[in-house]
């Protein structure tokens, strides 16, 4: 393998491996920036702002992911650690029921909420136990506006302190083509960043390993 070849494999590698950081950072960066996307169906696809305020019912939010085993479910889709964006269906002291209807919280049926056998590709999904349940301090209910959401219909109730803001939507589109522009110019901007870190690290390398050759020569 040549010295270019052996350039852009290490490129490669060095940029998935940043790309894989970048996702790692979980909510760090919308914390910093106070702005995050959503590319999911859960929500409008588009742009949310972080706010202050306290996580009422049917506040959207930004949450870290529960970590449960119910919650494993989400692994298939998202990395562990990028937030999650839902609102919040019950809160302490509500009744919430589940059954194959749907999740009813103090009687009233959460729209388009009855749980699903199996999602789109034909994957397998297990619902949250059916029943009625108390929602317990310092605990969440939380779901999504559309049918193929994945929320507390799935994983069952989160901690309260997994919230991490408020949010409120900046830009949404609710087309699916639009929903697909933006992944898509969301993965290229991630891929483009992830490169050209990269490429930086390799050049200051081998211009490093260059000086180190020349020096030894003299």
């Amino acid at each position: 393998m040549n010295k270019h070849l052996a350039k852009r494999a290490l490129v490669g590698v060095l940029g998935s491996g940043i790309a894989a950081g970048i996702c790692l950072l979980g909510d760090w960066l919308p914390s910093r920036l106070g702005y995050c996307l959503n590319i999911t169906p859960s929500e409008p696809v588009g742009i949310y702002r972080l706010i202050e305020g306290q996580p009422n019912r049917d506040a959207l939010v930004l949450l870290k992911q529960p970590q449960n085993l119910r919650s494993s479910v989400l692994r298939a889709y998202v990395p562990a650690n990028l937030p999650l964006i839902k609102r919040i269906a019950a809160i302490p002291g509500d009744t919430v029921e589940i059954d194959q209807g749907g999740v009813r919280v103090g009687g009233v049926l959460w729209p388009d909420s009855a749980p699903l056998s199996r999602d789109r590709q034909g994957n397998n999904l297990r619902p949250y136990h059916f029943g009625v349940y108390r929602v317990r301090i310092s605990e969440l209910w939380v779901m999504s506006n559309n049918p193929c959401g994945l929320d507390s219909r799935y994983f069952g109730p989160v901690s309260a302190g997994s919230i991490i803001s408020r949010l409120i939507p900046v830009a949404t589109w609710s087309s699916t083509f639009a929903a697909q522009i933006l992944a898509l110019a969301y993965a290229l901007c991630l891929a483009g960043i992830a490169v050209i870190v990269a490429t930086s690290i390799v050049s200051r390398l081998n211009a490093l390993i260059t000086m180190q050759t020349e020096s030894s020569r003299c």
